[in-house]
């Protein structure tokens, strides 16, 4: 059996698995952002621990999340996109990104992909409708997720690709990047957001700990490191930054209510970029 093959059956086994015992990163995220009442138990005591000893990483996580949501509301309001697609999405989390982008351009189409058998079954039944559609597969299946983007966008017009707090868990998540954005027309966007242990390192580190624990890889990289992801890419101002220096002040009349707000948490340990293709 060739090694392609070998590692499409590893990829399909761990769809397919379903270990109520282990923590995933998506669950833990959703007990992070504060919801957490769909994830297991195992996942709440993961989250917990990060809580109790890393308080400020749970800031983190929720700054991103603010992040994410800004960075969708202005590409739809100021660059008319009207195509997203979440890699790593996680549990469904109000508002999501279908939600903030209707707001702005209704009938905005958004694709939520995540690895996790239970987040998908959670996402496809509560985010189905016209305009949005959930994933089930591995981020690193990049032969998979370029199908099924290639099915469910239409690719003559701009699509956004949103990383928001999910690059920290792959290997090389440029080799994802590259092979994503690659079938994308000229106008289309990447959105990153991630932890660097540049700063408060020992806090990161022990983050990062933790996650090992509960078997959970987990890679903080330098700025350095980070900027390479969207390298090749236009960034949009004002650049690289901590996630809650990008575009904090802008006006958005559309925006609605915003869960926990725009931009009421802090985290200079993470960082976030917008770039154009």
């Amino acid at each position: 059996m060739s090694r392609h093959a070998m590692s499409a059956r590893a990829r399909a086994e761990a769809l397919t698995a379903h270990d109520p015992f282990r923590p995933h990163c998506g669950r833990v995220h959703d007990y992070l952002l504060g919801a957490g009442k769909d994830c297991y138990e195992v996942d709440q005591r993961l989250g917990a621990l990060l809580v109790e000893k890393a308080p400020a990483f749970q800031l983190g996580a929720r700054a991103a999340r603010m992040f994410l949501l800004r960075a969708v509301h202005d590409l739809a309001a100021e660059f008319g996109i009207a195509q997203f697609v979440e890699l790593g999405a996680g549990y469904p989390c109000a508002p999501n990104l279908h939600e903030i982008a209707g707001r702005v351009l209704p009938g905005a189409r958004t694709v939520y992909v995540d690895s996790d058998a239970v987040v998908a079954a959670h996402g496809r039944a509560l985010l189905a409708g016209s305009c949005t559609e959930f994933v089930h597969a591995d981020l690193t299946d990049t032969d998979t997720i370029v199908r099924e983007i290639s099915a469910t966008v239409d690719l003559t017009e701009p699509v956004a690709i949103c990383l928001g707090f999910v690059a920290e868990f792959i290997a090389d998540p440029r080799a994802v990047i590259d092979a994503v954005t690659a079938i994308l027309p000229p106008g289309s966007y990447v959105v990153v957001s991630h932890i660097t242990d540049d700063v408060d390192t020992e806090m990161v580190h022990l983050a990062r700990d933790i996650y090992h624990h509960g078997e959970i890889e987990f890679w903080p990289r330098s700025a350095e490191e980070i900027a390479a992801l969207v390298s090749g890419f236009d960034l949009i101002g004002p650049g690289l930054v901590p996630v809650h220096r990008w575009r904090p002040n802008v006006e958005r009349p559309s925006a609605g209510r915003a869960g926990f707000g725009w931009n009421s948490v802090s985290s200079e340990f993470c960082l976030a970029a917008v770039g154009r293709r």
